[in-house]
């Protein structure tokens, strides 16, 4: 398989996957959050949105570092932790009077799965 058939491949399976999770979230927010200010529509759409721009930005992050280009890496990078950060961002500041351990599970995820996703591209990176 050439390798710009088996990154496009790749790139897809990882927009698949983010998007899947979203919905997960969205489901997780329905079910735990709505009750709290959190409008599931809302939350819904910024989900999806940030999750289109988080998969495909973060695959183009790991693309442009493969091709040593800095500069994009940085560019994309950032679009990746923008589409990252924005759904969590929303839920913890319209979320009114959420009991404590929500914020604390709410925050402990996106560091455990921002640290995982830092560690796992990197890991990939230098297996290539």
């Amino acid at each position: 398989m050439k390798l710009v058939n088996r990154h496009a491949t790749l790139s897809v399976a990882w927009v698949v996957l983010v998007m899947l999770w979203s919905l997960a979230r969205i489901f997780a927010v329905s079910t735990w959050l709505s009750e709290y200010g959190i409008s599931t529509k809302i939350f819904a759409t910024i989900e999806i949105s940030s999750s289109l721009i988080y998969g495909i930005s973060s695959a183009k992050a790991v693309a442009k570092h493969i091709n040593k280009q800095k500069r994009l890496v940085f560019f994309w990078g950032m679009l990746a932790f923008g589409g990252y950060i924005t759904p969590d961002a929303y839920v913890l500041t319209n979320g009114r009077s959420m009991p404590t351990n929500f914020y604390i599970v709410i925050i402990f995820l996106f560091v455990l799965f921002g640290a995982y996703g830092v560690f796992a591209v990197q890991k990939a990176l230098r297996s290539s």
